[in-house]
């Protein structure tokens, strides 16, 4: 990562020279006013007809997750919303990220994106994106 890169977070914001020491301590604490930032991680998976996307998304609806691709480029965005803070409460531990956050791929190959499809179960967000048929590899028979 470049040393810029480094020293600002993803919302513009420079940081500060502790946070830029607990960022490289922690790269999954990234600090902006005493809040993490977020973005789920994700597994991508390849086989011969399509590409599969699954990324953890718990405690989110299905309403709040936006799904897009163009150009070779799957965007997943979306937000989890924080549980009201109530005042009569203390919290000892709070360790549930929320907010908003996007993750764009590049994806391998080209794909029909006309034909993807996605599901949601159990706080699991599943895309399979059915590659295109020119990017399917197939063996050729010499005629003769």
């Amino acid at each position: 990562m470049r040393e810029e890169e480094n020293r600002v977070t993803r919302r513009g914001r420079y940081l500060s020279p502790m946070e830029v020491v607990l960022r490289s301590i922690a790269p999954e604490f990234d600090v902006f006013n005493g809040e993490r930032e977020w973005a789920p991680e994700v597994d991508i998976t390849e086989d011969a007809e399509t590409i599969t996307v699954k990324t953890e998304l718990p405690g989110m609806k299905r309403e709040d997750i936006e799904i897009d691709v163009a150009n070779g480029v799957l965007s997943i965005k979306g937000e989890k919303k924080e549980e009201k803070e109530e005042k009569s409460k203390t919290w000892h531990r709070r360790e549930v990220r929320y907010g908003s956050f996007a993750r764009s791929f590049t994806l391998p190959t080209d794909v029909k994106s006309d034909e993807a499809k996605a599901s949601y179960d159990n706080g699991v967000l599943k895309v399979v994106l059915p590659k295109e048929e020119k990017a399917l590899h197939r063996k050729i028979q010499i005629e003769g």
